[in-house]
């Protein structure tokens, strides 16, 4: 009979490491990531899907950490640490993901405008608001982005953007576009976890732009964009007391005679309708923040 052989923990990181697999708190390539005051920000380069690899990742003090320019359908930043995460700065929030979803739609006729966009960065799509229906709660489908992360994480999701007001035909003014989705973030923590701070994180959706009025009646407002998402993963846990921001892109209140846009969704909530007197809320997201038991 032929033995089965069973590998060591040493071995698998080294088979892992010779092909290429994934690896969890990554290669430490960018360094330490040290902000203690003032923003530092990351230009996402419209890019699907950025990850960063640290050394390790300290944001304390006043420090914050923002992101610019995320893509048409939403980014998803995945930050990778191999030593300890600490998230002490009193700014709240301290990692600003918020409106890095899918963008909103924009009315620039009469009538109804386009949808906002659907909010996907792998295999599950965030679905817009559009006229007065709001965006429904995530469904599958194929996006032309795959890293080893995405193998792990497969369910990782952005908020879709909300759809904008409705503009009268008799009217001058213009209608507000949607509000955009919230980001997805992937933070894996290799060392120990400190997270302190009250909303330090944020994923939430944006609200709807105000529709403005002009002769012969009033413009809606836009919908808001869907919560995103947020995964955060460690191997020791020093503390974790704060909380995360998820929440969907609020109603607009609007013009009262005039249609507001329909909120955009999330992976777990469905966005509001939009009505006469208020824009649709975007669909709540979620977070998850829990031990490491699955990765090497």
């Amino acid at each position: 009979m032929t033995q089965r052989h069973v590998w060591t923990a040493e071995e698998e990181v080294t088979a892992a490491q010779m092909n290429g697999l994934y690896r969890f708190g990554g290669t430490g390539a960018d360094g330490a990531l040290s902000i203690s005051s003032g923003t530092t920000t990351i230009d996402l380069g419209n890019v699907a899907v950025l990850e960063k690899n640290y050394t390790s990742i300290s944001i304390t003090g006043t420090g914050k950490l923002a992101f610019t320019n995320p893509h048409a359908n939403g980014t998803v930043i995945i930050l990778k640490s191999q030593g300890d995460v600490v998230l002490t700065s009193n700014q709240t929030p301290m990692i600003d993901c918020s409106g890095l979803g899918a963008q909103g739609g924009t009315n620039g006729g009469t009538g109804w405008g386009g949808a906002g966009n659907d909010g996907y960065a792998h295999i599950t799509g965030t679905k817009a608001g559009s006229g007065t229906t709001g965006g429904a709660i995530a469904t599958f489908r194929y996006a032309p982005t795959q890293t080893n992360t995405f193998s792990q994480y497969p369910f990782i999701f952005v908020g879709a953007g909300g759809g904008p007001g409705y503009r009268p035909y008799s009217d001058s003014g213009s209608a507000g576009s949607g509000g955009r989705g919230g980001g997805g973030l992937i933070i894996e923590c290799g060392g120990s976890l400190n997270f302190t701070t009250t909303d330090g994180i944020s994923v939430a959706g944006i609200i709807g732009e105000d529709g403005t009025s002009g002769y012969g009646g009033w413009s809606g407002d836009g919908g808001g964009g869907g919560g995103g998402c947020c995964l955060i993963f460690y191997n020791a846990l020093t503390a974790n007391t704060g909380t995360i921001v998820v929440s969907g892109g609020p109603q607009n209140t609007g013009f009262t005679n005039t249609l507001g846009g329909a909120g955009g969704g999330s992976a777990a909530n469905a966005g509001g309708g939009g009505s006469g007197a208020v824009s649709g809320a975007g669909g709540d997201g979620y977070s998850l923040v829990q031990e490491n038991t699955e990765f090497i």
